[in-house]
């Protein structure tokens, strides 16, 4: 999964809350920051490998600048079984496992080392909500133009409460019906235990016969609200004169930004009907 590089720093998710480590806020100055470490990583259900990388942070009103990447790191991902991973550097900055696979209920552990310092972090990864159907409705909008209604259906797990992320590809026209978000949110606060018909609309260019594929990940109320604030900041002006986002949380050591997760994702794809 390509990390979004946003502003300060790239980030994606943060870890999920509940059956993670501690997460504090990471307070910095905004205008010209000192680099400090930024380290990514996901474990996931999915097939394919686990991917951490380390770059350095930037300077919050030059968006353009480049995140140096740091290589000859050591990392390392484990999980509560004792299963232990040393990552290799794919590229600079870039950490991929060997044989590390995600699974559901599992502890995971990263530890990286990186110029002279030590960052850990821990996380848990949440049973997976799958998609019990996808399907596609056909429907003209207000000016004419043809478009679909997506509607992702799945059972809420009843016994605990849950928080999910949504997003959707398309091998046609883009999916327009995210806002000019990168994904869409959920929680179950309202519907906790029945099923659920999440909506999602197709681009304006959608044509019959396109794919579009759409994921579930199961996230926790810290992931959940840690995208709330990537939201936030997606949709900022980036004028000087604007706020500066608030710094996101992290459940990494030492000062280091940046996020260690674990998830679940499900995922189901449609054809568009004529």
């Amino acid at each position: 999964m390509k990390p979004l590089q946003v502003f300060l720093w790239p980030f994606v998710l943060l870890s999920p809350l509940l059956l993670c480590s501690c997460q504090k806020v990471v307070s910095i100055d905004l205008n010209q920051t000192n680099p400090q470490v930024v380290i990514e990583g996901v474990v996931s259900n999915q097939q394919g490998p686990t991917i951490v990388s380390v770059a350095l942070s930037g300077d919050y009103f030059a968006p353009s600048l480049t995140f140096p990447p740091v290589d000859h790191a050591l990392v390392l991902v484990a999980d509560n079984l004792g299963n232990l991973d040393t990552l290799r550097e794919d590229s600079a900055g870039i950490y991929r496992s060997s044989t590390l696979t995600g699974v559901p209920g599992r502890t995971y552990s990263l530890r990286v080392v990186a110029r002279g310092t030590e960052y850990d972090a821990t996380c848990a990864m949440p049973a997976k909500v799958k998609i019990d159907s996808l399907y596609a409705i056909p429907f003209r909008e207000f000016d004419g133009d043809h478009s679909y209604n997506m509607y992702v259906v799945f059972h809420d797990p009843p016994e605990t409460q849950n928080w999910y992320r949504l997003d959707a590809h398309s091998t046609g026209a883009a999916i327009d019906s995210l806002g000019g978000r990168r994904f869409i949110l959920y929680t179950d606060r309202l519907t906790n235990g029945v099923e659920t018909a999440f909506r999602i609309r197709s681009g304006r260019q959608a044509l019959a016969g396109d794919t579009v594929i759409v994921h579930l990940y199961s996230i926790s109320k810290a992931t959940y609200d840690y995208y709330n604030t990537v939201n936030a900041i997606l949709g900022s002006d980036r004028s000087p004169t604007s706020l500066a986002p608030a710094n996101p949380n992290t459940n990494l050591s030492n000062g280091s930004l940046g996020y260690f997760a674990a998830y679940a994702v499900d995922s189901m794809s449609v054809i568009l009907p004529p």
